[in-house]
């Protein structure tokens, strides 16, 4: 990952953050919102070529990739209903941000239960 930017790019949007405070509260808000999407985007860029190399592991194992794919999903979910309730909480909206992660997690656990269920078979046929 591209570190020195997401340091950069913070630090910048903390001082903006920090001196719309002082004059407006709702552009220091649209501030810390578009520092994180831009720390987003540069963390998402870096992340490309993992899922590559992992793609090419996952074929070259035989496990099957529609896991593969879900258990991708179940990360990004993760990441992006963790994000979004700290924008929520950044914006005095916590509440609305601890939903948002209750219904990532509900998410989350839709998409493991094929993995569940693949695991399940494997320890049946291992019995």
């Amino acid at each position: 990952m591209e570190l020195f930017k997401v340091i950069g790019v913070g630090l910048v949007g903390v001082c903006a953050t920090l001196l719309l405070k002082n004059t407006d509260n709702r552009y220091a808000i649209l501030a810390g919102i578009a520092t994180g999407a831009v720390i987003l985007i540069v963390a998402l860029n870096s992340l490309s070529g993992v899922i590559v190399q992992l793609h090419a592991l996952v074929d070259k194992t035989g496990v099957d990739s529609e896991l593969f794919a879900a258990l991708l999903k179940i990360v990004g979910i993760g990441y992006v209903t963790e994000y979004t309730a700290s924008v929520c909480a950044d914006a005095d909206c916590a509440s609305i941000g601890r939903k948002v992660a209750f219904a990532g997690k509900i998410a989350i656990f839709l998409l493991a239960l094929p993995i569940v269920k693949a695991l399940l078979d494997i320890v049946a046929q291992l019995v």
